[in-house]
This record gives C-alpha cells, sequence and structure tokens, in this order.
C-alpha cells in the first residue's frame, strides 16, 4: 500500500475521481506538494475508479459527487463494498445538508466543500487517515448527529 520516502517514511497514496480535468491537475499539485503525500492514480468516471482502485491500491481516495452524469454515492457504496479498508473523502461544490448525509450514509468517512482551502482539504485526508471524521465546519454545524464524531 503505502510507499516509502528516502527517510523510511511510507507515504500516503491517494487517488482522485473527479469529471473536471483542471480539478483533478490542481488537486495532484496541492497534494503532491506535501512530503509525506502521493498521488498514485486518477479517474473521471465510476467505471474507469472502480476498474483501477483495487488495482492500484491507494490508502484513500477522494470523490467528487457529480461525475458525468453518475452519482458519486453510488461510487462510495460500491468502493466501501469492494475496497471496505480504503478511506473515502468527498470534494463536492454542494453545500446541501442532504448531500453530506448521503455520502456519509453511504460509506465516506468525511466531506469538504469545494470552497474550502488547501490547508482543509489536506486536513481532512491526514484526520481520515487517523481515523477521524471531517466534515465542512459550517455543514456540520447544521447535523448534530456528527458533531460527535469529529
Amino acid at each position: 500500500m503505502a510507499r516509502t520516502m528516502e527517510n523510511s517514511t511510507p507515504k500516503i497514496r491517494l487517488f482522485l475521481v473527479d469529471d473536471e480535468p483542471v480539478v483533478l491537475k490542481g488537486l495532484t499539485l496541492l497534494l503532491s506538494g506535501e512530503p509525506d503525500l502521493e498521488v498514485c492514480g486518477c479517474a473521471d468516471s465510476s467505471a474507469d475508479a472502480l476498474q483501477r482502485i483495487p488495482q492500484l491500491g491507494p490508502d484513500l481516495a477522494v470523490v467528487d459527487l457529480t461525475l458525468k452524469g453518475e452519482d458519486g454515492v453510488d461510487l462510495i457504496r460500491e468502493l466501501r463494498q469492494r475496497c471496505p479498508k480504503l478511506k473515502l473523502l468527498v470534494f463536492s461544490m454542494h453545500h446541501q445538508i442532504s448531500c453530506v448525509r448521503r455520502a456519509l450514509e453511504a460509506g465516506a468517512h468525511g466531506y469538504v466543500t469545494k470552497d474550502e482551502g488547501a490547508e482543509q482539504v489536506i486536513g481532512a485526508i491526514r484526520l481520515l487517515l487517523a481515523g477521524k471524521c471531517y466534515v465542512t465546519p459550517t455543514l456540520a454545524a447544521g447535523m448534530p448527529e456528527i458533531r460527535s464524531r469529529l
């Protein structure tokens, strides 16, 4: 799973799923700039993600909820079945609490909106890998049932 850096510290392997090429490129640049993170693959559709993620064995997948007319929640559900140890972070433009609930109920471990800063995305990834949950604070405030998990 995790690859080793020069100083023998394992790198966290990430897989990105988004149908916007500029988002994939930007996230790849952002995350690859961190010494302990590496992007091991990207996909722009559910079918591609479902094929490549089990092959590559990342530690965490960052998944958009809207993928070329596909529902990212269905992808999350399928990934949870196929790769039960994989951590799943939603990275979405959707700010509705109903979207967060659906994603978490499907098996996502966290939810970040695309208008959050780079530090929050990186922080969310590290929290999920530490066994915690992360939800954009403004959305979490309206969800008392998950505040205890944060």
